[in-house]
């Protein structure tokens, strides 16, 4: 093996090291993630709870369940069907004219299995998930909210 052919070997295998551990550092990170809700994908609207929850109801989703199970909470929990998908959404005031609309998990089978957005599905499933709510639920939402 020649000199520069032994460079680029050792340049390759740290790089490699590297990044290894960059993806070990970082995939840790579930374990220090604070909070009930840690990898939802938030939206905020510049609407009251009411408003938005009102909104969400003047879409007609398919299943929708806006009916809070544990008023208790900080949240809002909403249910709905999305395709053939349903959705674990909520909504949490932020002051009298903004609230936190999030999309938290999806059962993709009739077994119920959830699975978290941001941490359990694959990365091109939790984009084009996203990219789905968003085109959807969030841009029919804020059509509806100015109304």
């Amino acid at each position: 093996m020649n000199k520069s052919k032994f460079k680029f070997f050792i340049i390759f295998t740290i790089i490699l090291f590297l990044l290894y551990h960059l993806i070990s550092f970082f995939s840790t990170f579930h374990f220090y993630a604070a909070g009930s809700y840690p990898y939802a994908e938030t939206y905020t609207l510049k609407y009251s709870e009411k408003e938005v929850i009102n909104a969400l109801e003047k879409l007609k989703l398919k299943n929708l369940d806006t009916k809070d199970k544990d008023t208790t909470d900080f949240w809002h929990d909403i249910y709905f069907d999305l395709g053939d998908k349903k959705m674990q959404t909520w909504t949490r005031s932020f002051d009298e004219k903004q609230t936190s609309f999030a999309l938290v998990s999806v059962s993709t089978n009739k077994k119920s299995e959830w699975k978290l957005v941001n941490q359990d599905l694959g990365l091109f499933e939790n984009i084009l998930l996203k990219r789905k709510f968003e085109k959807e639920i969030i841009e029919r939402l804020k059509i509806e909210l100015k109304k």
